[in-house]
């Protein structure tokens, strides 16, 4: 018989970071227990989830694979405001059976096609987060070795690059906000954008997502630091680039009033903007997917 399962989901077991016996909480409507991994629920239909982690992605995968319907949680401040109606401490079984009381139509249906990206882009920042520690140790040892790693890790991230560059072009939810972002940025095949596209959650408020990436006076220490790091990126490169994009009518408003600032300064400000035209972007998006409707 199908089932229906409710999971507070956990980062599987690592040993090389000392993180031991972590496991999946699932509630059934009746009972909460544990699982290793999420395909253990053989006989689920649908799952619901309150987080997803990458190192989770093959479990989701493979479970939408076998027709299982995988849902995950649009907000997590549901849960802490669940807690406290509740009058009830945060635990991960408490957590698990406070999922099967929040409305459905605050989750959203996981696709393949979603998890695929987001999978391409996990192993992509693995890549280069391993490029940058081995450019450290050549710092320190400037062995042939080394130097020949970091030249074998910078084909592999290109080669990645360009799948997520593909695979967002040819995601109808992705294509157009991608399209028109680097219309307005004035950039081209930007994987950083592909991936701020694809991951940011551009239908929340702005000031929503300058609290989530950090762009706040008072930031919290646990924005997402990943998210942050690419857009720092681009914005890098077009502060780099600012004599280029002078003479570009369409982005020569993103650089406007920049020059005589401090390079960090200069780089926050640019983070602003091309937050503000990401947004700007998956809204006109949306205004033409209506139109054609």
């Amino acid at each position: 018989m199908a089932r229906v399962y409710y999971v507070d989901t956990a980062i599987p077991a690592d040993k090389k970071k000392r993180r031991k016996n972590k496991t999946h909480v699932v509630f059934d409507g009746s009972r909460v227990f544990r699982v290793k991994k999420l395909t253990e629920l053989e006989d689920a239909s649908e799952i619901y989830i309150d987080a997803m982690f990458q190192q989770i992605y093959g479990e989701l995968i493979e479970l939408i694979e076998r027709n299982v319907k995988i849902f995950s949680l649009k907000n997590l401040r549901l849960l802490k405001r669940l807690r406290e109606e509740n009058g009830v401490e945060k635990s991960d079984e408490v957590d698990a059976r406070l999922l099967s009381m929040i409305p459905k139509n605050h989750f959203k249906q996981l696709t393949l096609k979603k998890l695929s990206i987001l999978k391409l882009i996990g192993e992509y920042e693995r890549y280069v987060e391993w490029k940058k520690t081995i450019q450290q140790w050549i710092q320190i040892c400037p062995l042939d070795f080394f130097k020949e790693s970091v030249k074998r890790l910078q084909r592999l991230i290109q080669q990645y690059a360009r799948k997520i560059i593909r695979e967002v072009k040819n995601d109808e939810n992705y294509a157009t906000t991608y399209r028109l972002a680097c219309d307005m940025l004035g950039v081209r095949n930007s994987v950083e954008v592909a991936i701020l596209v694809a991951r940011l959650p551009l239908n929340w408020k702005l000031s929503r997502l300058y609290g989530l990436l950090g762009l706040t006076p008072h930031k919290n220490k646990n924005y997402h630091h990943k998210l942050r790091a690419h857009l720092s990126s681009v914005a890098t490169a077009i502060y780099l680039n600012s004599k280029r994009y002078k003479q570009c009518k369409a982005s020569a408003e993103l650089i406007k009033d920049i020059e005589g600032l401090s390079p960090n300064t200069a780089i926050y400000m640019l983070q602003l903007r091309i937050l503000k035209v990401l947004k700007k972007a998956w809204q006109q998006s949306q205004c033409m997917l209506v139109g054609g409707q």
